[in-house]
């Protein structure tokens, strides 16, 4: 059991992809301003989450913790007559920080398939990986 949770957490098997939330916040209120559970639902249709949902929990945690950053803002949003909901939008540091996070996921990805075609190129010469 702790050896398949180790496994599940590793780097190597994608455990480290939750350091992605925040640019998919970001990305999702460019969008359109929306409630913290509108966020978690559209988080969910990101491909990294395919197989496991995001933790709401960390969800509503990196939007706070975002909001303090002032990448985000919270505001009331009327939907009906007397029928209000907390919203969220993206700010000007936010927008600009999304476009930073761009910049290095380009960065990464990059490198990352530098990093993959080395090594199917070992492959296709006989290297057992």
């Amino acid at each position: 059991m702790a050896e398949e949770i180790k496994e599940k957490k590793c780097a190597c098997k994608g455990g480290n992809l939750d350091r992605f939330i925040q640019p998919i916040i970001l990305l999702i209120l460019a969008e359109e301003a929306d409630t913290g559970y509108g966020v978690f639902k559209k988080m969910g249709e990101f491909s990294m989450f395919r197989e496991s949902r995001p933790d709401a929990t960390g969800v509503y945690r990196y939007l706070r913790i975002m909001e303090q950053r002032e990448l985000l803002e919270q505001f009331e949003s009327r939907e009906a007559e007397n029928k209000y909901k907390m919203k969220y939008r993206i700010t000007k540091e936010g927008r600009e920080c999304l476009a930073n996070w761009k910049v290095t996921l380009t960065a990464y990805a990059d490198a990352i398939s530098e990093l993959v075609g080395r090594m199917e190129e070992k492959e296709a010469k006989g290297y057992q990986l």
